[in-house]
């Protein structure tokens, strides 16, 4: 299930809303944990025990680490964190890269045996890091213990970022556990984000994607040089609408709830330079390595930076797939960010470039990546790469660019154009700024209602609704 679906946007969310509302104060944690687990059984009942286990594992690692603490054996507590980690990243890499490390095994050893199919489990890497925030805060007594294992349950499996983020540290949230109010203003501020969410999502990635998939579903021989680049581009805004769409559905959802989640994009695409882009794409996960790998391996301060800053950029592109197109594209971007990192320790803190010069370079080098997240092997990579510079012999070319891009792609990928700029948040502060406030919220709210009812009108006569999280 997923949330620009009919069942979720007709049936859970409804039944969730109105159950929460009808719910004693007491009993609401309990019926969002009873949806939450419901949700993960939905997308697959045989992969619930797993989401179990790392609940059991996090509140079994993180009270021994209290109690051993309290009894003064820090060594005893030392550990048990490290034993929780090792547990934790043991069952993150069974499931996620046991299958691509045994066919690496066999390529490389030149020998067959078997291998057991492993079905990746949805979300687990998600509420893996989840997890695991939790216990390194608890170690670093940056937390207090939780002692209810239902409060542990919730923040782990609760529903909104469970399958595409953004990662919610526990140290956010622990207070909203126990505590948090859902007022009328925090429930309308979060239908607009489920509601802006939703129409990046049903209405704009869900569009671009049709024509991205027939193309990348074309043989080397096929793509011309325009429709190689009308695919990589409309790809692009595909994967940045459907993960910030999610994110804002999920944000809008922990509104109703009465949660705060973190922000999870800051329009990367003004960046002007690839550092600054990391800054603002996935904010969660950026943070989260920052936090936990890079400042332990030593940050700015210790060690070799530059070794540093490749190594978490390697671990960011093992992250998000087990395959060799995301190794390389975390050595992509490990290498450019030492780089730019290098420039910039030498020409000192002055831009190096002219922004517009330093927008172009940025967004080539981003687009550029998209190919080894998209395409299925390093093969298909290479050969896309090929098509995007005129070296593939074509044949048997059936469609030039005119047969995908008519009317309606082209408005579509426009309105990404100027979606992707922070226009729509100016506009919005100006008219907030200058209209009565009363006749403004009436304007605002009719504005949302349109939205929404435009992306469920998407959802329901749609077909087409890629998933494209499953991966991760």
């Amino acid at each position: 299930m997923v949330f620009s679906s009919t069942i979720f946007v007709f049936f859970y969310l409804p039944i969730t809303l109105i159950g929460l509302f009808l719910c004693p104060k007491k009993w609401k944690n309990g019926w969002l944990l009873i949806m939450s687990f419901l949700f993960y059984f939905w997308g697959g009942s045989v992969f619930f025990p797993i989401i179990v286990f790392s609940i059991l594992l996090n509140y079994t690692g993180g009270r021994l680490i209290d109690w051993f603490r309290q009894k003064g054996k820090e060594s005893w507590s030392k550990i048990c964190f490290i034993s929780a980690i090792i547990m934790n990243l043991g069952n993150l890499i069974y499931w996620k890269y046991a299958k691509f490390l045994l066919e690496t095994v066999q390529d490389i050893a030149g020998v067959r045996f078997s291998i057991p199919d492993i079905i990746l489990p949805i979300g687990i890497s998600f509420f893996t890091f989840q997890g695991m925030s939790y216990v390194i805060d608890l170690y670093r007594k940056k937390v207090p213990v939780q002692k209810s294992i239902f409060r542990l349950a919730l923040y782990i499996s609760l529903f909104p970022q469970l399958i595409a983020g953004p990662i919610v540290r526990y140290a956010d949230i622990e207070e909203q556990l126990t505590n948090r109010k859902c007022t009328v203003d925090k429930f309308v501020s979060g239908i607009k984000f489920f509601s802006v969410g939703l129409a990046k999502k049903a209405i704009l990635a869900n569009s671009l994607a049709l024509t991205a998939d027939k193309i990348f579903a074309l043989s080397a021989e096929q793509r011309t040089i325009s429709v190689a680049w009308c695919g990589l581009l409309f790809y692009t805004f595909q994967l940045y609408f459907d993960f910030s769409g999610y994110s804002d559905m999920a944000i809008g959802l922990g509104k109703m709830f009465g949660f705060e989640f973190p922000e999870n994009f800051n329009y990367p695409f003004i960046s002007c330079s690839i550092t600054e882009f990391w800054r603002r794409w996935h904010i969660s996960l950026s943070s989260w390595f920052r936090d936990y790998v890079y400042i332990p391996l030593g940050g700015n301060r210790t060690g070799n930076v530059y070794l540093n800053l490749f190594i978490v950029f390697l671990l960011t592109g093992i992250w998000h797939g087990a395959s060799w197109n995301f190794v390389l594209w975390g050595i992509y971007f490990g290498v450019i960010i030492v780089l730019e990192k290098l420039i910039s320790s030498k020409c000192g803190k002055n831009k190096i470039l002219p922004s517009g010069i330093g927008w172009v370079k940025t967004m080539f080098l981003w687009v550029m990546s998209m190919v080894l997240f998209r395409a299925d092997t390093l093969a298909d990579s290479m050969a896309y790469y090929r098509n995007l510079f005129g070296m593939e012999k074509l044949k048997n070319v059936g469609f030039t660019l005119p047969f995908y891009l008519h009317s309606y792609e082209i408005f579509i990928f426009g309105t990404c154009l100027i979606a992707m700029l922070p226009v729509g948040r100016i506009i919005y502060r100006k008219l907030q700024s200058s209209v009565d406030e009363k006749y403004f919220s009436v304007f605002s709210n009719i504005g949302t209602l349109v939205l929404l009812g435009t992306s469920v009108l998407y959802v329901v006569t749609s077909t087409y609704n890629p998933f494209i999280y499953f991966q991760f």
